[in-house]
């Protein structure tokens, strides 16, 4: 098999790979329909004992072909279950979850051995992600419960919430692993264990989990030798591969805390070497611990997609980093300026699906990632973008019509919406590579070895970090002289996207993202693009709102890069926009608050409510 054959044959994996994704996405269809595939949903509610009816159909579609636990969560809220009950729901789906997907997968990977469509180096990597899929997806409930269910909440009572007092708690007492130069690092790969004195002290993932963390060394051993009996004639990155997987498999072991991050980057060193279309993943992102930031339980297989489109996005983000350098002097910030420029060129893009999904990333879909977070390794070997836009696409052109939407959204901003979602691939591919690709790319600018730790002295970097990034390819988009004929839809698509995350803002891995929007909704309401008017949102795109909105999104965008290049603690951006209240996190304008507040109001009450008549239409 030579590599235009490869290639064709991957073409063939994503098909069969579509038919589990069609599968996943027509759930909704059924929720007030009956058929073979509402049986499905009935035995999601069935295994947790919920009642049968459109409103927890949607609940368990949204939890099988989203991945979503969010709107099981507002339906346990509402029923006032006690908190245990939904931690208990939580871990009950997250299984069924992983069972269902682990049957899909199976199935498809029969399929794909069946057809003989990968050469046998690559077979094998397919097999073996698929076994050590199943031991991560077992680890993950435990981490999950052990991290967010017993850690987090101990430290929450005993500083009655208090995030600041969690963090100095944990600074005073070296309750952080450390980074490459011996500092405190910007993540954990340990867990916090009261000792017999009742005293917190680090213990690495091998030390809490010992038996699952045996269990997946030993899978990687048989892994290792079994690829080292074949070879990979396509791209001949056997060695590569391997050097890759023995790297996981030392980190996981490995039981000094002192060492945890330095072995972890390895992984990430050895990982960015490994060019193929083939891209099996690792443990890198950390947004579901807001004060220790552990990795969390990760594992996927990306598979790229040669056919979908090429992406032209990185030229307009290089030539408004120039452009704006011209004005800020490269040389007051010469070591950001190389380092942000150095990421820039080193970017590996890879488009394309992700074909097996366990762990974390059973718990929500994803539209694209910048990869690895380690800055040390990124300014040595760079970052890999990956974009899923046909995943991303396919999902939300299936999505069930939504009541909370027809009440809070204009009818006309809303069938925009809807029309552009439903038209040509190809324009859906051009705003997606210039929104979520551009996004990717927004991450690698403005940054300096370290910043993050710096910046990070309240725990709010992530709070920022998302809206630099978008920011970045507006910004960049505006800068190019945008696109008459994208103008309007990429405004539309923005703001549909600001509003809907309005829903997030009591989930710890999506709060990044609901910080993001809050300043972004800022922004939209002050070029009066939008307005909150009779109950509804209202869209009021012309040249005069645009060009205001194009003015503003500048301004705080420059106002935010100084924010970096100084290496300020990231509140003192977040809090020009938000105030915190009650743990909260709440907009500072009125007219912002009054709608936010208005959204998440009726969200709680009827979020998980389907336009009925209206589902197969979609």
């Amino acid at each position: 098999m030579n590599q235009q054959k490869f290639l064709e044959n991957i073409s063939r994996i994503h098909e069969i790979c579509n038919v589990n994704e069609a599968h996943l996405n027509s759930l909704s269809k059924w929720i007030s329909q009956e058929g073979k595939y509402q049986i499905i949903l009935d035995d999601f509610l069935d295994t947790l004992s919920l009642e049968k009816n459109p409103e927890t159909r949607y609940i368990a579609a949204a939890r099988i072909g989203d991945k979503k636990f969010e709107p099981l969560q507002i339906y346990l809220e509402k029923q006032g279950v006690s908190q245990i009950k939904k931690d208990t729901a939580f871990e009950t789906s997250y299984v069924y979850v992983s069972q269902y997907y682990q049957k899909l997968q199976s199935k498809m990977l029969s399929q794909i051995y069946e057809e003989k469509l990968l050469p046998d180096f690559y077979e094998t990597i397919f097999k073996y992600t698929h076994k050590l899929g199943k031991l991560y997806s077992l680890l993950f409930v435990k981490w999950n419960r052990k991290l967010l269910f017993e850690q987090n909440r101990e430290l929450e009572k005993m500083f009655d919430g208090d995030q600041d007092a969690i963090i100095s708690y944990l600074e005073n007492n070296e309750l952080f692993d450390r980074g490459h130069h011996g500092d405190r690092a910007d993540r954990s790969y340990s867990l916090l264990i009261k000792n017999d004195d009742g005293i917190y002290e680090s213990r690495s993932y091998a030390e809490v989990f010992p038996e699952d963390i045996d269990e997946i060394s030993l899978c990687y051993t048989d892994f290792i030798q079994s690829l080292n009996k074949k070879e990979d004639d396509l791209y001949h990155r056997k060695k590569e591969y391997i050097t890759y997987f023995q790297a996981l498999k030392n980190a996981w072991t490995e039981t000094d805390i002192d060492k945890l991050v330095a072995r972890w980057s390895e992984v990430d060193i050895a990982w960015m070497s490994i060019d193929t279309p083939v891209q099996p993943g690792h443990p890198i992102e950390y947004y579901e611990d807001k004060y220790r930031r552990a990795v969390s339980i990760e594992f996927d297989m990306r598979l790229s997609d040669p056919s979908l489109f090429t992406s032209d996005v990185a030229e307009n983000i290089e030539s408004m980093y120039e452009s704006m350098y011209d004005e800020i002097g490269r040389e007051n910030f010469r070591k950001s300026y190389e380092y942000s420029k150095n990421n820039q060129k080193q970017v590996g893009l890879y488009i394309g699906s992700p074909v097996l999904q366990y762990g974390s990333f059973l718990c929500g879909a994803y539209s694209a990632q910048v990869v690895p977070n380690d800055d040390e390794v990124s300014k040595v070997h760079g970052k890999k973008i990956f974009a899923f836009p046909k995943f991303v696409l396919e999902s939300q052109r299936s999505a069930p019509k939504m009541k909370l939407d027809t009440e809070m959204i204009s009818t006309n901003m809303l069938e925009e919406y809807y029309e552009f979602l439903q038209g040509s691939n190809e324009e859906y591919y051009k705003i997606y590579d210039i929104e979520t690709i551009g996004h990717e790319f927004g991450h690698t600018l403005w940054l300096t070895p370290g910043c993050e730790i710096r910046m990070w002295e309240s725990g709010l970097y992530k709070n920022i970090e998302e809206f630099k990034a978008t920011a970045g390819w507006l910004v960049a988009f505006f800068l190019s002289g945008g696109d008459e004929d994208l103008d309007k839809d990429i405004v539309l698509t923005h703001t549909m996207r600001a509003m809907k995350l309005m829903r997030y803002r009591e989930v710890e891995d999506i709060l990044p993202y609901y910080c993001e929007c809050l300043i972004h909704l800022h922004i939209l309401f002050e070029s009066e693009i939008i307005s909150f008017e009779s109950g509804k949102i209202q869209f009021h795109f012309s040249e005069k709102t645009y060009q205001k909105l194009k003015e503003l999104y500048i301004a705080v965008y420059t106002q935010q890069i100084f924010t970096y290049l100084n290496q300020m603690e990231a509140g003192n951006f977040l809090f020009e926009f938000v105030v915190r209240e009650n743990g909260v996190f709440l907009p500072k304008d009125e007219k912002v608050r009054k709608f936010v507040e208005k959204y998440y109001e009726r969200y709680k009450e009827i979020g998980n409510m389907v336009i009925e008549n209206d589902i197969t239409e979609n």
